[in-house]
């Protein structure tokens, strides 16, 4: 016999999921009271924005503390980002639990619509087309990678900035232009000509001295899920698009994540 299916709402996406879910037998939580005493659990991506209480748009917001007390181990939680205090948690009581985030090839498919995503503010937030961008790119992980490809149909005025020297390497193999922090704090290379800079890394990616070097009149778009604190005047020209799939393709977004929670369980 097949377990219960739950889901949390939250965003778009989780409607999207409920869709699919219910197929199998899924059913959306209205109250915690609706919280079988076993099944899978399908929570929010991420699981948390803030670290203290669970992501779900229920009206009556509970701490991740007290909905973890709730479960036991017959649950299997499934979310996005687990925190490594939710993971401990889990272990420790026997419950077994699921990031879709582990998933290279969830992970693939959600940078994808990521970088498509962002074609939308970026073109609703310049006054100029994609082809006369001229791009900084902080980091060349998944979304880094995807949304260089992307962009390179468009420009070939595209710099990857990252620490890692296998990333460099691999931005480099692809016929990307790289440039090191020494290079960024040289005023006179060509890297200084851009008008856009986009950040994917998960901390800030210069010092305050290497932001100080950019002109003014560059755009920046932060996909990162912290807000970036950039002295003046780029602070005024700072965008944060975080969760850029569940914004402009909820369908599409949620669609993958249940099928990769279906593929994983075998449902």
């Amino acid at each position: 016999m097949q377990l219960p299916i739950s889901i949390l709402p939250g965003d778009t996406r989780m409607e999207y999921i409920a869709e699919v879910m219910a197929k199998k037998g899924g059913n959306v939580c209205s109250s915690w009271s609706d919280i079988p005493e076993s099944g899978y659990l399908i929570c929010g991506i991420p699981f948390t924005r803030d670290g203290k209480m669970v992501n779900t748009s229920m009206s009556d917001p509970l701490s991740i503390r007290s909905f973890l007390g709730m479960l036991n181990g017959s649950h299997i939680i499934i979310g996005g980002n687990l925190s490594k205090n939710v993971i401990s948690y889990c272990t420790y009581h026997g419950i077994k639990y699921y990031d879709v985030m582990t998933s290279p090839a969830f992970v693939r498919k959600n940078a994808r619509l990521t970088a498509e995503g962002l074609l939308i503010p970026l073109l609703s937030n310049t006054t100029f087309s994609i082809c006369d961008c001229r791009v900084l790119l902080a980091g060349y992980g998944n979304c880094g990678k995807e949304i260089a490809d992307i962009l390179k149909l468009f420009t070939n005025e595209i710099y990857i900035y990252d620490t890692n020297p296998a990333a460099v390497k691999a931005a480099r193999s692809s016929h990307f232009k790289t440039v090191s922090e020494k290079e960024l704090r040289d005023r006179n290379h060509s890297v200084h000509q851009i008008n856009i800079i986009i950040n994917t890394s998960p901390a800030n990616p210069f010092h305050s001295q290497v932001w100080e070097s950019f002109s003014g009149s560059c755009t920046v778009f932060n996909i990162a899920s912290f807000a970036l604190k950039l002295p003046r005047p780029l602070s005024e020209r700072v965008f944060d698009c975080p969760g850029i799939p569940g914004k402009y393709a909820p369908k599409t977004a949620g669609h993958i994540i249940a099928k990769e929670i279906c593929n994983h369980f075998k449902l």
